[in-house]
């Protein structure tokens, strides 16, 4: 008998319903990837103009400024009144060098006299309308020194003793052109030239390297805070300064520091904000700063330094910066009417310090970097960041819903 095999089935039959639950799912996640990514709407970007204001600011103020520095010494000897304008060249200070004795220029005063009554032996009683000018003119000093230190007149004493030294000098070298010269006289003009250049070494003259105002105040910020320095502000420097509250005192712990010319024109005034904040000052816009105590200026932005969670914006001004000259930190309000592109607030994104809006063009979606000038009431006027792009209004724009 033959016998017929069967044929088995090969494979599984598989449930339509599991395509069904994968289609299901993968429509599901495609909904939520659309509303995480795309959950929004378009929106029209405007012309725009709006206020920027911050109130009951802390802020540092900053100088372009010279420290200039000397020997260590015992004390300075300040030839010009704080403040004062001063040229390129002029004397600013005397500084004493730490071991300095005031035996020394009373030395030099001796010898200068010494020479003096030799001269005056040789030459005799002859008549000299010159030299009795510088007579009266040496009495007349050596009077207001004896009122300095007899009745406090208030006089820089110092001063004093140097303008009778150079009077006496002068007063010596016109006679040492008439009176011929001795063994005694040589030896008295040696004495008196070794002494000057002695007293030299014991002494420094502080020079004015540019034009400014000169200033014998310091804070310790000098040289960490100045305009060669402003791109190394950091948020830490700037808040130690403010809470330091910028007492300027009259000498310095180093006694190596001397004093300091300012450009009085050209200040700086910087200030803190989050990183996270969409607005900060915007490079190039003018604002107005009230200085609590001291009055209203004008500055300009430079770029805002973004460092971590904070950013430094600066301002500089062109003004006279006149009682400000020491002073280191204010309580300031600054506002700007500023004009722009507008948009809705929370259309802007802010990563890492910067601030970005979304551009719909041809159908994709492009970041572009903005600088937002102002913001109130979920509104916010903003620029393009770079110089070299532009925004327009008409301009369609992503609104993502957060």
């Amino acid at each position: 008998m033959i016998r017929t095999r069967k044929s088995k089935r090969s494979g599984t039959r598989v449930d339509p319903r599991f395509f069904i639950i994968i289609g299901i799912l993968v429509a599901v996640i495609g909904v939520l990837l659309f509303i995480l990514l795309y959950n929004g709407k378009e929106e029209i970007t405007d012309n725009g103009a709006m206020t920027y204001s911050f109130s009951e600011r802390n802020a540092v103020l900053i100088r372009d400024e010279k420290v200039l520095m000397s020997a260590e010494y015992a004390r300075l000897d300040y030839l010009r009144e704080e403040g004062e304008e001063v040229i390129t060249g002029e004397k600013l200070a005397t500084v004493y060098k730490l071991g300095y004795s005031d035996e020394l220029m009373q030395s030099l005063l001796n010898a200068r006299e010494n020479v003096y009554r030799v001269q005056m032996d040789r030459i005799g009683s002859t008549k000299d309308a010159r030299l009795d000018e510088m007579n009266e003119a040496i009495a007349a000093l050596r009077a207001r020194i004896e009122d300095c230190v007899m009745l406090g007149s208030g006089e820089n004493l110092e001063q004093l003793y140097w303008q009778l030294e150079s009077a006496l000098k002068e007063r010596m070298d016109y006679l040492r052109d008439k009176v011929q010269e001795t063994e005694t006289l040589r030896a008295l003009y040696k004495t008196a030239d070794d002494t000057a250049a002695l007293l030299e070494t014991w002494t420094e003259t502080i020079y004015a390297p540019s034009y400014g105002v000169v200033s014998y105040y310091f804070d310790g910020y000098e040289e960490a805070m100045n305009a060669e320095k402003l791109s190394m502000l950091t948020p830490d420097l700037v808040n130690r300064a403010i809470k330091d509250k910028g007492s300027a005192v009259w000498t310095t712990g180093d006694r190596s520091r001397a004093c300091r010319v300012v450009d009085n024109e050209r200040w700086f005034l910087a200030f803190l904000t989050k990183s996270g904040d969409l607005v900060r000052t915007a490079e190039g816009v003018e604002y107005d700063v009230e200085i609590k105590g001291y009055g209203t200026y004008r500055g300009v932005a430079l770029d805002p330094i973004i460092n971590g969670s904070q950013v430094v914006n600066i301002l500089e001004f062109d003004s006279d910066i006149g009682e400000l000259l020491n002073v280191r930190t204010a309580s300031v309000r600054i506002s700007a009417a500023v004009s722009g592109i507008k948009v809705k607030s929370e259309a802007l994104k802010v990563e890492n310090g910067i601030t970005y809006i979304e551009l719909l063009r041809s159908e994709s979606h492009i970041t572009m970097r903005v600088d937002v000038l102002a913001e109130d009431n979920g509104t916010a006027i903003i620029r393009p960041h770079e110089k070299n792009e532009t925004l327009s209004p008409g301009v369609r724009y992503w609104n993502r819903k957060r």
